[in-house]
């Protein structure tokens, strides 16, 4: 495969240009990308170290890309100048928003990824700090306060999907593994049947699960092809039997995964 330079730079974190540049980038799956972040470039010294690296690169194996979020006119200038192809993620929206709107932006640097409302802020580190001490089923006692409880068998995604929804949509999620026991016995556990209005399952392929738990703990029957198999049957079938709407998690990323519940179990999407 052919392998391309893809620079991120940013005046802060690089998160949103990271993001959109994976995303563009992930539409070329025959070529292969190495991806060097810089971020935090605010200054022009900082500015002119990045067009060093950038030229450095072009110089050894061809022009890199770069992906750009900066607000400061000069330092955009500045890295626009280097030999690479640049893209402008920032200023390219917001020229045309300006003029739609019929007003000037603030150019405030970081300001999509500051503490914009402190509230809002308040209620996603409350919401992850839930997730976190609701995880694997520890302190039951406190679903009522969930809006969302994730079951599914040990290993289909349930941790990072909470912990995602906690951090980037401030839901209070909580997750509960179905054992063996659960399974056998066939329907959910009390102090999940009481909640049942709020609860969304996971299932997986068995061939991925016993690939996911090989890694995690290959001893014993829980990495077994047949002890996967029958977990997740048996976990599909207690979804049926009690109209649990559930998710198959084999080829989703945990973004997809969290947004697609969020969606289907209309629950408020208020990206934070």
């Amino acid at each position: 495969m052919t392998e391309r330079y893809a620079f991120i730079v940013s005046d802060r974190t690089g998160i949103t240009a990271e993001t959109m540049g994976h995303m563009l980038l992930s539409q070329f799956p025959h070529l292969q990308f190495k991806t060097v972040p810089l971020p935090f470039v605010d200054t022009d010294d900082k500015a002119e170290d990045a067009v060093r690296r950038i030229n450095m690169t072009a110089a050894a194996g061809g022009p890199p890309l770069i992906f750009a979020t900066l607000v400061d006119d000069k330092i955009r200038e500045t890295i626009s100048r280097s030999n690479g192809v640049f893209f402008d993620l920032f200023n390219q929206f917001l020229g045309p928003l300006e003029r739609a709107l019929g007003s000037e932006s603030s150019h405030t640097v970081g300001r999509s990824h500051g503490v914009v409302d402190p509230l809002k802020y308040t209620s996603r580190i409350a919401a992850v700090n839930f997730s976190l001490r609701t995880d694997d089923g520890v302190h039951v006692a406190d679903y009522g306060q969930a809006s969302l409880i994730i079951v599914g068998v040990s290993r289909t995604g349930k941790t990072p999907t909470c912990l995602y929804l906690a951090l980037h949509f401030g839901t209070f999620a909580a997750n509960y593994p179905l054992t063996v026991k659960d399974l056998d016995a066939g329907h959910l556990p009390r102090h999940i049947g009481n909640y049942r209005h709020k609860v969304y399952g996971l299932t997986i392929e068995p061939e991925r699960l016993m690939q996911i738990r090989q890694e995690r703990f290959a001893k014993g029957s829980y990495a077994q092809l047949n002890q996967c198999r029958y977990e997740v049957a048996q976990a599909e079938a207690l979804f049926r039997r009690d109209k649990i709407p559930h998710l198959n998690t084999t080829s989703k990323s945990v973004e997809e995964i969290a947004t697609t519940i969020l969606y289907r179990a209309k629950l408020k999407r208020d990206l934070l």
